[in-house]
């Protein structure tokens, strides 16, 4: 490396992806669970079981590739790999947790 060359660091363009993702994933999301919510509640709250998945994953996955792109840096692995890890662990908790409200809370309101 010559002396008068700076450290180019890694781009934006994987947060970027995933932000977008995430964005367009939410459309679609709140697009299936208004058109089965019209028709019923149940339809809509089996709607939301299957969008919960998806939709946490993705937001999930975008807060990660964001904290990743400025923490760290240097490691091409920690930058590929922790965005969709992150993003199954959080599609899984908001699985449980819209599941929790659905069958502990709602039906006490």
């Amino acid at each position: 490396m010559n002396v008068n060359q700076e450290k180019k660091g890694p781009g934006c363009i994987w947060p970027a992806l995933w932000g977008v993702a995430a964005v367009l994933g939410t459309i679609i999301c709140a697009a299936v669970v208004g058109i089965m919510a019209a028709d019923s509640e149940s339809a809509g709250v089996t709607a939301t079981y299957i969008v919960a998945f998806p939709f946490g994953a993705l937001w999930s996955g975008a807060i990660a590739a964001l904290i990743v792109q400025f923490v760290g840096k240097d490691n091409k692995g920690v930058r590929y790999g922790v965005p969709p890890g992150c993003g199954c662990l959080g599609g899984l908790a908001l699985l449980f947790m819209i599941f929790f409200f659905f069958v502990a809370i709602f039906p006490a309101l």
